[in-house]
């Protein structure tokens, strides 16, 4: 069973690449939002397995994220989320890794970022342990 994975964020180009890593990981991609106000009716229609979320995007900052992160959490506490932020800001990861989030990565993608994600989404979906 594929891991249905909503990808927000206001970057077309952000957006197709996160879609195209995390299905080289095994994840299907089943919508793209470029707001939060969009992935939230997304989320709401879609349930996804995984989120990935950008921080910075038109009408959203970090309060706005946190409320996106705990509105997720509260009504689907199974949904696995990724913050994704240009933002190499440790105080920030912390906050998203204490409140459940699978990890906080930062854009552009390298690749130990790529192999720590790997590792962290097999440990949360074990269906992906066959792929690649």
């Amino acid at each position: 069973m594929a891991v249905k994975t909503l990808v927000i964020d206001d970057s077309p180009a952000a957006r197709k690449l996160i879609g195209y890593q995390l299905r080289q990981l095994g994840c299907e991609l089943v919508g793209e939002a470029e707001t939060a106000a969009e992935g939230l009716k997304l989320f709401n229609q879609l349930r996804p397995d995984l989120i990935t979320l950008d921080l910075m995007m038109p009408n959203i900052d970090g309060v706005d994220s946190n409320a996106l992160v705990d509105a997720v959490r509260r009504t689907a506490p199974e949904v696995r989320i990724i913050v994704v932020s240009s933002i190499p800001f440790e105080k920030l990861r912390t906050e998203f890794l204490e409140k459940g989030v699978l990890d906080y990565v930062v854009k552009p993608f390298n690749d130990y970022t790529i192999q720590r994600l790997r590792v962290k989404l097999r440990r949360a979906f074990p269906q992906l342990l066959t792929i690649g």
